[in-house]
């Protein structure tokens, strides 16, 4: 075989190697963006699973609140007692159907299920039967042969909602394992080819160098093979650490508990992988109408912290918005007076929608090396992150509210009263410092209901919680007690305070106005029950309790008046 066919072979191979090499480098790029939806797929159904349990949670809860309901109602024989039964059985309800719409496609989980539903209506019809019985007997009975075939009924209903909760815990298991080992799965492919494909550039360079002491002729085309080489596995070195950095974000984004630390961890990261080009990183308002500078790194040169959507091309148009130069592209709005050479928008994307942008500028370079195509690509597999982990906090934030608001007054509910009322007791007497809380009821409000129906009172609700909204403290909270009875909790807040403050309050409502319709409805009053930390007991049972005599010392006084505990 001749020298010249010698060198023709080798330069063959080399060609194909090299081929073969780009080919790997390719797949290894592209590998984690393709199999980002199959990893996600994972990843969504663990996330439904979890909402299934929380959603059954949430309907054990609510028949919980029944089930106490009906018992208060059968000890006591009050009527506002029966507030928490059908709120209770009508929220359980809701759950249901929806766990039935989730679960249709499972048949084990969906069996145990129906048997919850039919303990449900079992449950539903014993509490029908013995309040009806209650409402006829007219008090003469004591029910307590009844109050226990309703906490056996209820304990039967929590035993099938813990096993149905133990299934879809180990489902739950099961959907973290699998997405576990998807992810696993594609890092260790892309592991692999990265090593073959650093293999296959080590075979090439020894080839080449064999070449060079054979060939003293192509020392110049030799070079410039190794230069490519080195800037491959640069790039290669370069792409594996934003998958990296990618990876660790989106595991941290999942676990944070509120926005500001949302956005803290989403900026450093950013940081981390734009480093040469500043950047913010926006999220909408809640009324969507602006949008706000979450977070920031570099030296930025637009100092814009708030805008109009409409101000940016990215959130109008639904895609990137790359300007290269200010004279010829269209630009921002939002950009001010102090602007970059070159600038990027990418809208994060959720559902279709825009839930924010990622904002880059352009470093020294311009033109087509402002923004490469490796740091589009980082840019935009970033966006489909943090989009998506925003909207997982959103939801995650939408049930939690759910939970302890009523959806009636938009205060909170009584298990959200129990839950801080603790935690506000021991702060109290670990600062030795006052609490104040008063029981608030609407005088007269049956026969206002009587009169002016329903909607009326629900109406006359609203315009009381949201003038207690208004009138409060950033550090009181106003509660949902039950019916038309509400609770206040004022840390820090002494007897004399307290006094001064129900009293406005009480003249406020009473000059409150209200329309339904058009028509302006009667002026309501209220009586307040207060009870004060430590002056009237330590603890909350205690403290509800001397605020509730209070209250209907109020009533039995000519009601529109405040009473103090004691």
């Amino acid at each position: 075989m001749t020298q010249s066919r010698k060198v023709v072979l080798s330069q063959r191979y080399l060609q194909l190697g090299f081929v073969l090499a780009m080919c790997l480098l390719l797949f290894t790029a592209l590998a984690p963006i393709l199999s980002a939806d199959w990893v996600e797929e994972a990843d969504v159904r663990y996330l439904r699973t979890t909402e299934q349990m929380e959603q059954l949670q949430l309907m054990l809860s609510g028949l919980k609140d029944a089930e106490t309901g009906t018992r208060g109602f059968l000890i006591t024989g009050r009527q506002e007692y029966l507030q928490p039964y059908y709120q209770g059985n009508e929220q359980a309800q809701g759950l249901l159907n929806r766990l039935r719409r989730t679960l249709h496609n499972d048949p084990d989980t969906l069996r145990s299920l129906e048997l919850i539903s039919r303990q449900i209506d079992t449950l539903h019809q014993y509490q029908g039967r013995v309040i009806e019985q209650r409402r006829m007997s007219g008090g003469d009975k004591v029910y307590t042969d009844d109050i226990s075939s309703g906490k056996l009924g209820m304990d039967r209903l929590r035993f099938s909602v813990a096993d149905l909760n133990s299934q879809l815990n180990a489902r739950k298991a099961v959907l973290y394992n699998e997405y576990q080992n998807r992810r696993q799965l594609v890092n260790l492919v892309v592991v692999l080819v990265a090593v073959l494909d650093a293999v296959l550039f080590g075979l090439l360079l020894w080839q080449i160098f064999l070449g060079i002491r054979e060939r003293a002729k192509t020392v110049e085309e030799l070079q410039e093979v190794s230069e490519r080489m080195q800037l491959g596995a640069a790039s290669l070195e370069e792409r594996n650490r934003h998958m990296a950095l990618l990876s660790k974000m989106s595991s941290a984004l999942q676990v944070c508990q509120d926005g500001d630390e949302f956005f803290e961890v989403a900026g450093k990261y950013a940081h981390q992988m734009f480093g040469r080009h500043a950047g913010a990183l926006y999220a909408y308002y809640p009324s969507r109408d602006l949008l706000e500078r979450m977070t920031s790194w570099g030296q930025l040169s637009s100092d814009t912290i708030l805008f109009e959507p409409n101000q940016c091309w990215a959130i109008r148009r639904g895609q990137p918005h790359e300007v290269k130069d200010l004279h010829l592209d269209p630009v921002c709005q939002h950009l001010g007076v102090r602007r970059p050479e070159a600038y990027l928008c990418l809208p994060l994307m959720a559902g279709g929608e825009p839930v924010g942008i990622l904002y880059l500028e352009a470093s020294h370079a311009k033109g087509p090396e402002a923004f490469p195509p490796a740091l589009l690509q980082v840019a935009n597999t970033l966006t489909e992150q943090v989009a998506l982990a925003v909207t997982n906090m959103n939801l995650r934030e939408n049930l939690r509210r759910q939970s302890i608001v009523d959806a009636l007054t938009g205060l909170y509910n009584r298990r959200f009263l129990d839950e801080t009322l603790g935690r506000e007791l021991v702060r109290a007497n670990r600062q030795d410092t006052p609490l104040s809380l008063v029981m608030l009821d609407v005088d007269q409000f049956k026969r206002f209901n009587d009169n002016h129906g329903h909607e009326a009172g629900d109406q006359v609700l609203r315009h009381i919680a949201q003038l207690l909204q208004k009138s409060l403290r950033g550090s009181d909270l106003a509660c949902r007690f039950g019916g038309e009875e509400l609770t206040l909790i004022m840390p820090e807040t002494d007897l004399e305070a307290a006094c001064v403050k129900c009293e406005a309050l009480r003249e406020q409502i009473a000059q409150l106005t209200v329309r339904v319709g058009g028509a302006v409805l009667p002026a309501v009053t209220i009586s307040m029950g207060l009870a004060v930390y430590p002056r009237d007991g330590e603890h909350a049972d205690t403290l509800i309790q001397h605020a509730d005599t209070a209250l209907y010392r109020a009533k039995h006084n000519g009601r529109n008046r405040v009473e103090v505990a004691g």
